[in-house]
Order: C-alpha cells, then structure tokens, then sequence
C-alpha cells in the first residue's frame, strides 16, 4: 500500500533536524496568527478531546497560520486517497490539566503496584503537566504550534496502522520503537511489525521535511515553532500562548 507520492519508508527514523533558514524563519514569525483547521487540502480535522467532552475543548480546531499552511503541504505529498486526521492542535489550559489527569489516571489503573511517584512520572512522558514551567516556557499545544495525527483514508477517515491507539500510554508509542527487530513475543505478527515501522517512517519523514520536530514518545505528535521544536533543534522558539488571541478564517 502506497501513501505517499514519494517513498520516504526508506529512511529510518532520525531524530535530528535541520536548522531553518533565515527566510523561513521570518515567514514563521509573521504567519503566527490563530487560524482555523477545515475538512480541506488534505486534512482531517478529527478534533478528538471534543468528541470525548474535555473540559475547555472548542467546537473548531486551530493552530498557527504557519502551521497550518505546512499541514496542507505535507497533505498534498501523500497519495491522492490519504490524507491528514487530525486529533488535536490548539489547546488550552483547562483542557491540559484535563488530559494530565485522564492519563493520570490511567496509568494507576494500569500499574496498581506502582507508587504515586511513580506513576506521576510515567503520566508525564504521555500529558504535560499544566504547571510544569520548569520543562515548558508555554505549553506545546497552548501555543498553536504542536499538532496531533496520523495518515488516513480521505473517503472514510480509517487510520493507518500506527500499532497503538492515539494517546496510548505505553512503550509501543514512542516513535522509533518498531525500528528494532521483530520480537514475535510483543504481539505483532511480522508482516504488522514492518506495516507499521514503514507508515510511521512515512509521516515522521514528510513531517521532518516540512520542519516539524517529533516528541520521541508518541508518534503522532509533532510540533513547529514551540518550545519542544526549539529544543530539538536547540534554536529559540516562536510561539507564546495562543490562549487569548482571536482566531482567523483560513
């Protein structure tokens, strides 16, 4: 199954990234305002947190007017039947310390021997800590530069198999984990374990080269222009707290 115009399966997961230019930087910071994501150009906008009820969740998705405009770029990349489902880009503070305490409480169910310290610190590999400023000058979503997705069916929205769910708390999500050799006793037939490894290549390339950075632990997150993409590239970041500002039409 071919999904994308190019194949860029054939690189292995990197998590080193190229410095933007001077140019694209500048573009960056005067593309910065809140804009809406529609069913269009590729993308999905699934909006996920909504459909669930979240506290603080908006009916209508957005992101940076930056961001955005690479979302569809990189949509146009794929083959003509796939597309961008997009689980979540802007959010805001009540929502975050929703979700912290969703995956909070997730993790204590899964791990009911483990001690509260413990499970504090797995929780916090999966949701940032609303308070945690010594990790993040602004939250990545707050800023409207991280983003949420997969690659799916345009037609049906059926997401490609990425070998977790989205926002799954686990091992299997950290991006590059089906990197290693097939190990038969973690559940995945061959055949899944390299379907899998060759859709996640895919989307962590074309976003690679549209100048996101990943968040090793989950593939679907990807940021642009906030404090984890400054990190990553070790350059400062752009985006402070979307929160306040109005949002525009695309």
């Amino acid at each position: 199954m071919r999904i994308s115009a190019a194949d860029h399966a054939l690189v292995a997961i990197d998590f080193t990234y190229p410095l933007p230019d001077a140019q694209t930087l500048a573009r960056m910071r005067a593309e910065n305002a809140p804009c809406a994501l529609e069913r269009a150009d590729g993308l999905f906008p699934e909006n996920s947190y909504y459909r669930a009820g979240r506290k603080g969740c908006a009916e209508g998705m957005s992101a940076r007017s930056f961001v955005v405009r690479r979302l569809r770029e990189t949509a146009a990349r794929l083959a003509p039947e796939y597309g961008l489902l997009l689980f979540d880009a802007y959010r805001s503070r009540e929502t975050q310390a929703d979700l912290f305490q969703m995956v909070l409480d997730d993790v204590r169910a899964a791990h009911p021997d483990w001690d509260a310290a413990a499970v504090e610190r797995q929780a916090r590999l999966f949701a940032a800590h609303p308070d945690d400023t010594a990790r993040f000058a602004v939250l990545p979503h707050n800023s409207g530069g991280a983003v949420d997705l997969a690659i799916c069916r345009m037609d049906t929205g059926e997401i490609c198999d990425f070998g977790t769910a989205f926002d799954a708390a686990e091992p299997a999500s950290r991006t590059d984990f089906f990197e290693a050799p097939h190990d038969p006793a973690l559940g995945f037939s061959s055949g899944r374990w390299l379907t899998v490894r060759h859709n996640r290549r895919v989307l962590f390339n074309l976003m690679k080269q549209a100048g996101f950075s990943n968040y090793a632990e989950e593939w679907w997150h990807y940021d642009l222009g906030d404090c984890l993409w400054g990190q990553a590239l070790g350059v400062d970041w752009i985006y402070p707290s979307m929160e306040a500002e109005p949002e525009r039409p695309a």
